[in-house]
């Protein structure tokens, strides 16, 4: 091997090093970015339809009862977009146990993977026989009742075991009020 082929060599084994430590500090930085938003809630026994209850993930138009699960994750990715970051929620978990009418979830919030800012999360769904149908009957509904454009679906959940529930969850921008950074 001649010096310019040695040259050749270390140049670019030098660029290949430093793509690897930018990959590397910009997946370091990422998971610093990410925020965890956890919540929970029980039904009462004195609450009327308590399996409806059960998967009222936000609020039942009937009486108010629920987990305020898209205020509290729409909170934390609004808190997120006035800190400069397209937000978005790219992992949602959710346990619902039917015996003791508690339901427990967990959000991960991260920047937008396609650069947009996915400002809203909402949720619809059903429980029992017919939910499936039932639940996405009312997707083009919600999606013209919150407006909106980019509607992704977060999870499709179905209940593993126990009062059966079906409940889509979406992530969607606002780019006319929230528009990328």
């Amino acid at each position: 091997m001649n010096k310019k082929q040695l040259y050749i060599i270390a140049g670019v084994s030098g660029a290949i090093a430093t793509a690897l430590l930018v990959v590397f500090l910009i997946k370091k930085r990422r998971k610093k970015m990410s925020v965890i938003v956890k919540g929970e809630y029980s039904v009462p026994a004195n609450v009327p339809n308590r399996a409806d209850a059960l998967h009222s993930f936000e609020s039942r138009k009937s009486d108010g009862f629920g987990g305020k699960m898209s205020t509290k994750i729409r909170e934390a990715l609004m808190k997120m977009y006035n800190e400069g970051i397209n937000p978005e929620v790219t992992d949602l978990k959710v346990n619902v146990d039917s015996a003791n009418y508690k339901v427990t979830w967990e959000a991960k919030l991260e920047p937008s993977k396609d650069g947009k800012a996915y400002i809203g999360f909402v949720t619809r769904g059903s429980a029992g026989g017919g939910a499936d149908a039932r639940a996405l009957s009312q997707i083009d509904k919600m999606k013209e009742q919150v407006g909106g454009e980019d509607y992704k679906v977060v999870l499709d959940f179905k209940n593993p075991k126990g009062i059966y529930i079906r409940q889509y969850f979406y992530k969607y921008t606002k780019p006319n009020n929230f528009p990328k950074h």
